[in-house]
């Protein structure tokens, strides 16, 4: 089944090549205008050098985005009338909810990874313990693709989930401070660290390239119990469509 849905997945082509380059153009224009003092903007970089800030912030932006990869397949087989064909296969529904999941998981990391290798090469951005990185970045989009997959369930329509998924992925990319800096405030300052799957990812992330083993444990194991919660929700939430 995880090679039916890698191939199934793999041809939505433009899909993918928005959730690639789209991250890439941003990268690029955001990293010109902070680099060249273009606006008088003080970007708030936690003394990481801009394009590894960007690539962290727009990486993980686009992995919120790329919940769609479970979602709208997702929805496809169990939102629509195909379900009540695949029930009547004899093929496990859960073990087909998990395998789209995988293969999400797989094709998401590796547009993360894209990303990242293209900051690596044209911006020359330097990641301290890289694979320690991209572990992270791959806990990251466990958590949203499992998150996209809770909500779906709940809103029970793959528009109404979309909507969230952009609302919710746009919000988060403003709280990190990824488009511009926010007042200096205590809250804000929570959201940019604390508050939400994304900024725990890049406190993580920011803490491995500092050394920081503190931020590093603030941000991972909080991102392993959001992963642990939304496992176990997803059992009830599925069952409720599957039967």
């Amino acid at each position: 089944m995880i090679k039916f849905h890698l191939l199934r997945n793999g041809r939505d082509f433009i899909g993918h090549a928005i959730l690639i380059f789209l991250p890439i153009v941003l990268l690029s224009i955001f990293n010109y205008i902070y680099s060249t003092n273009l606006f008088p903007i003080e970007v708030m970089v936690d003394s990481v050098e801009i394009p590894v800030i960007l690539t962290i912030g727009f990486a993980l932006t686009f992995q919120i985005y790329g919940s769609a990869l479970s979602t709208e397949t997702l929805a496809q087989d169990f939102l629509s009338p195909m379900r009540d064909r695949l029930l009547a296969t004899p093929a496990s529904p859960r073990k087909l909810i998990m395998s789209v999941l995988l293969t999400s998981i797989i094709l998401s990391f590796l547009q993360t990874v894209v990303i990242v290798i293209f900051s690596m090469i044209i911006f020359e951005a330097r990641f301290e313990s890289l694979w320690a990185v991209l572990l992270v970045l791959l806990l990251s989009v466990i958590v949203n693709q499992l998150l996209g997959a809770t909500i779906l369930f709940l809103a029970k329509d793959a528009k109404t989930a979309d909507a969230i998924t952009t609302v919710y992925g746009t919000m988060t990319a403003i709280c990190i401070e990824l488009y511009f800096p926010l007042p200096d405030l205590r809250i804000f300052e929570l959201l940019k660290k604390y508050l939400t799957p994304m900024s725990l990812a890049r406190t993580a992330i920011i803490g491995i390239i500092k050394n920081n083993f503190q931020d590093i444990l603030i941000g991972v194991l909080p991102l392993i119990l959001i992963a642990v919660i939304l496992f176990i929700l997803l059992r009830p939430l599925s069952k409720k469509v599957i039967i």
